[in-house]
């Protein structure tokens, strides 16, 4: 018997269990501040939902805040479930990985090899490129008539296949990076077509029931799920709604599944410690796709964004009418980020970012919450109009309705702006000042004040 070994086995878990608690104990110390920021967005952001932190021995913090049913005034509870949206693909991509592991695909497979329905102009795409959004194909909304007509149906495999087909190509396939979440319904197919089952089966055969998911499933816009909650959407006056309608069917494998804070720990845990695809080195899912980046610069892998700024993540968004979500992953400390809502839609990156800055000791402050001040103008015409930034590269619209002033920066959605002070306003739902200026007594422009940045603004 080795007792050098045993003793520097031993040495090695006793320095990684201190490490864990000296992380779990600096978490804890900052239980408070999260729990004020949690208060600081469902007061200011509309945010309803859940924050859960944690790591595979324990979950650090876990608070719920605000409704699972308004209309019946049902508080929310850590069991309860919300869509997910886009963080869907983090499971097709390791079920193809997986597929891979057992010897049923390769990454450099041609998609039409599994689906000879598709158009000719996309049989030179691969696997490899539908992962990594480098497929050349477009999104959703490339689809002819997808927000009022088709993304309200219910549509088969070959249905879809026929509207995928009809889109073009925005680029030569491996030459560009374009989120598409059309490449990851055609990813879903290709699973079903090397099971022979559909994609909700083989997901639950081979990540769901080895797992013991069981708060994890494929949306159906019919069936009852115990403890789903109802979706909300937020809207310019910062009032709720109830979310518009939407059928999954055309989601398969790309933004279809619904699950719970405790299960995406679990899902991240098994990521983190690679337990899922352990008997191969080519797993290549935190794997950045050579230089390829997005708008944010963000690198993809098969299904997750990968940052490497202050620090390692691994993180996926989703969003859809009714629900916002954000996972992210920390291999460096071993630790998760859920954020769950039934509230869209929510600056879900930003809510992160901000939590990220509490649990790693960041220089932060939590926001204290803006109070609306009676106008001391009556005249609320005066500020409308359309701005232009000195720049001229920002253009700012505001306009008066029922409840005061709403602001629309070029084509993102408006959003109600209150009184603060003499010509001064404030969002809730978008943190910005805005200080109106005057020139012989008549509003000649503004200041946009946001994190921490001026924009100086003419009125046309």
């Amino acid at each position: 018997m080795d007792f050098s070994k045993i003793f520097y086995l031993i040495l090695f878990l006793q320095l990684s269990s201190n490490s864990l608690k000296g992380q779990n104990k600096i978490i804890v110390k900052q239980t408070e501040d999260l729990a004020a920021y949690l208060e600081y967005i469902h007061e200011q952001k509309g945010f309803s939902g859940e924050v859960l932190i944690g790591n595979s021995n324990s979950i650090t913090f876990q608070k719920t805040i605000g409704l699972a049913s308004n209309e019946h005034n049902v508080p929310l509870k850590p069991k309860a479930k919300y869509k997910i949206a886009s963080i869907t693909k983090t499971f097709t991509a390791a079920l193809i990985a997986k597929a891979k592991v057992e010897g049923t695909l390769s990454f450099d497979d041609k998609a039409s090899q599994y689906i000879p329905e598709l158009a000719s102009k996309f049989k030179s795409i691969s696997i490899h490129q539908l992962l990594t959004h480098t497929s050349g194909l477009p999104h959703n909304e490339a689809i002819r008539d997808y927000w009022p007509v088709k993304s309200r149906l219910t549509l088969n495999s070959n249905q879809v296949i026929a509207e995928i087909n009809k889109v073009d190509l925005l680029y030569e396939p491996g030459t560009q990076m374009h989120y598409s979440s059309l490449g990851y319904y055609l990813l879903a197919t290709i699973l079903e077509k090397v099971y022979q089952e559909d994609y909700g089966q083989v997901l639950a055969s081979k990540i769901l029931s080895p797992l013991n998911m069981l708060s994890t499933g494929s949306s159906n816009s019919l069936a009852i799920i115990p403890e789903m909650t109802n979706g909300y959407h937020l809207v310019s006056d910062d009032s709720l709604v109830v979310a518009p309608y939407r059928n999954y069917s055309m989601l398969k494998g790309a933004g279809d599944l619904y699950s719970n804070g405790s299960d995406l720990l679990k899902w991240a845990n098994t990521l983190l410690n690679q337990e899922l695809l352990r008997n191969t080195t080519e797993t290549p899912i935190f794997t950045p796709n050579g230089d390829f980046k997005d708008d944010s610069g963000r690198q993809y892998a098969y299904g997750w964004f990968i940052e490497t700024g202050d620090r390692l993540k691994y993180s996926h968004g989703g969003g859809t009418w009714g629900y916002s979500s954000i996972l992210a992953l920390y291999p460096e400390s071993n630790m998760s980020i859920v954020v769950l809502s039934n509230v869209s839609t929510l600056p879900t990156e930003a809510i992160l970012k901000n939590i990220e800055k509490i649990i790693f000791n960041e220089d932060f402050e939590v926001p204290k919450a803006k109070t609306q001040v009676a106008s001391t103008s009556t005249d609320l015409d005066q500020y409308a109009g359309s701005y232009i930034s000195d720049s001229g590269q920002m253009k700012l619209n505001i306009a008066k309705n029922e409840n005061g002033l709403i602001a629309q920066m070029g084509g993102n959605p408006a959003f109600q702006i209150y009184p603060k002070g003499e010509h001064e306003f404030f969002g809730k739902k978008i943190e910005i000042l805005f200080s109106f200026k005057l020139t012989n007594s008549i509003i000649s422009g503004l200041t946009a004040e946001r994190m921490g940045q001026k924009f100086e603004f003419k009125k046309q």
